[in-house]
């Protein structure tokens, strides 16, 4: 079971590196104070959630750290073998007023730093799945559907806005997977990134801008056996569902190698 909230502070906002002042090396952005500590639960959920100034992951492994972290990269190589194994309750908080772009530079020192992570990016071709419309007129499926122009910024630190019976509640953008269940909003991009099929991952060929709520339902590894009533395989799910299809194709793909890390001391 895996769920998928929101997507944490919008972080899929382009990553903007901080440029040193011209004629000095400056060091790169980070925490003013880090607490990391081994979590022994044996639970397999965790939470990750970012507030202006703050960061708290709890239950977290290296590798949602890193995906986190080096967001917008979707491909990842290498690493230890406990990368997705162990885990670790996790605060870092800095004075400072900080961007979404610039806390995903201060998680990247963070882990460079206590986890001592050396990485590199590298490009390769990789099998995908491109999703484009099936209808030539452009029409979709029922379980996908435009909401709104784009995703608002969340603001976690804003009041909330009363409700008004007369406008329509607002579009929360992001996802939850669990089980053969995709719902939520976001654009067509975010949408093909949280869909797997057949061990591959989509992107987004359909030209559709703006915000789409999608509603879909499929049944994991179809086999013999399963009721009548039970939903279809995934490629069917998309195409009845989405007005969408897919297309095995090969393209050029960032990739982080992990070279090393170890696990951080804890404090």
């Amino acid at each position: 079971m895996r769920a998928r909230p929101c997507r944490i502070l919008a972080l899929v906002a382009s990553l903007a590196a901080v440029a040193p002042v011209q004629g000095q090396n400056a060091p790169p952005p980070a925490f003013d104070a880090v607490s990391i500590k081994p979590n022994r639960s044996g639970e397999q959920g965790g939470s990750s959630r970012a507030q202006p100034g703050r960061y708290v992951g709890v239950n977290v492994t290296l590798m949602r750290l890193v995906r986190l972290a080096y967001r917008p990269i979707e491909e990842f190589d290498g690493g230890p073998e406990w990368k997705d194994r162990d885990r670790f309750d996790l605060e870092a908080v800095t004075g400072a007023t900080v961007a979404p772009p610039q806390m995903l530079v201060m998680l990247r020192t963070m882990l460079a730093d206590r986890f001592k992570l050396r990485v590199h990016t590298e490009t390769r071709p990789l099998p995908v799945y491109e999703l484009s419309l099936v209808r030539p007129d452009g029409r979709l499926g029922p379980g996908l559907t435009r909401v709104a122009a784009s995703c608002p910024p969340p603001d976690p630190v804003a009041p909330p806005v009363p409700a008004d019976a007369a406008a329509p509640p607002p579009v929360r953008c992001g996802f939850t997977l669990q089980n053969g269940v995709l719902k939520g909003a976001g654009t067509m991009a975010s949408i093909a990134s949280e869909l797997v099929v057949a061990g591959r991952r989509a992107v987004d060929r359909t030209g559709l801008a703006g915000v789409y709520s999608i509603d879909l339902k499929w049944t994991p590894d179809a086999a013999a056996g399963q009721p009548a009533d039970a939903p279809p395989e995934i490629f069917t799910g998309i195409r009845e569902q989405l007005g969408l299809q897919v297309k095995a194709a090969t393209v050029p793909t960032e990739v982080l190698v992990i070279d090393s890390a170890e696990r951080p001391d804890a404090n």
